[in-house]
């Protein structure tokens, strides 16, 4: 569902200088010039310190402005969680390595503010993709993902090749739809949303307002097959290899005799099981593509 933006709608701009570093003064004189030329009321609220992050919201957990969080599909994830059960219309301005759920909102949401589903896993939420298995020992691995000596467009790519070399099959029970699958896979990815992983396509027919989760299920796979799932990811095509399984649903169940790894938009999780439901229009965003591509042009 789509609602125009009340004209005198407040927005805060969550700035985490421990993020952004010595790009933060840039972003913030960004920031203000295109919310002027946009004719916006906001407010700038600067974190120094993750303990900061960590509090900050909560001043406004009796407010209903369009928060702001100026970062990558993390930074989402922990603004998504701060938010959930206010009034808080959750807004963002991609500045990460990934970009995965902005790359999808770009392709399918109209300027304005939406209705949009979030899937719960254990006591946190998400609202674009959880991925087990390979993908989520990639996407958890700081050697890669936050290495500055390997170019951000690479980094996934990168834990991807080392992943590939040595990764073994994971052993996991999946209960779904009263079926239970309990095998060695290479990865199980929840999908509320289209991308992860920086610009792998790995649910194309997801859309964060069509009320269910996509599971995928890829089964333990030799280095040959491993390398063509991984490969056909980025045109979709993967969807027609035989070792991988497509499961429309609003609730899972994951688990594993010992705690294993999860990774939901960036952010790790661990534990031995993990229940996942799908919250029909579990929060509201604002997306409005001509200001982000301001903000974000040529910074």
């Amino acid at each position: 569902m789509k609602e125009e933006k009340g004209a005198l709608m407040k927005y805060i701009y969550i700035i985490n200088r421990f993020n952004l570093k010595e790009k933060t003064d840039r972003i913030i004189d960004r920031l203000k010039s295109v919310s002027e030329e946009f004719e916006r009321d906001y407010e700038i609220l600067i974190n120094d310190a993750v303990e900061d992050a960590k509090s900050s919201i909560r001043q406004f957990k009796d407010s209903e402005y369009i928060i702001t969080c100026i970062g990558g599909d993390g930074s989402i994830n922990l603004l998504l969680n701060d938010i959930i059960g206010t009034k808080n219309i959750l807004a963002f301005i991609p500045y990460g390595t990934g970009n995965d759920f902005n790359r999808a909102c770009f392709q399918t949401l109209e300027d304005g503010i939406h209705d949009v589903d979030i899937i719960r896993i254990n006591d946190r939420y998400f609202i674009n993709v959880a991925c087990f298995g390979i993908d989520a020992d990639i996407a958890n691995d700081d050697r890669f993902i936050h290495n500055k000596l390997i170019p951000e467009s690479m980094r996934y790519n990168a834990g991807v090749v080392y992943y590939f070399l040595t990764y073994k099959a994971r052993k996991m029970k999946i209960e779904v739809n009263g079926e239970i699958i309990e095998k060695p896979f290479t990865t199980v990815v929840a999908a509320n949303d289209q991308y992860y992983g920086g610009g792998y396509r790995v649910s194309p027919n997801s859309s964060i307002s069509d009320g269910v989760m996509e599971l995928a299920l890829a089964d333990a796979l030799d280095k040959i097959n491993m390398a063509k799932i991984i490969l056909s990811m980025k045109d979709a095509s993967h969807l027609k290899n035989p070792a991988l399984r497509m499961i429309s649903t609003t609730k899972a169940v994951i688990s594993a005799d010992q705690p294993f790894k999860a990774n939901i938009d960036g952010e790790p999780l661990l534990s031995d099981r993990f229940e996942l439901e799908l919250i029909p229009k579990g929060v509201r965003i604002e997306f409005n593509k001509q200001f982000i591509e301001k903000v974000t042009e040529k910074l």
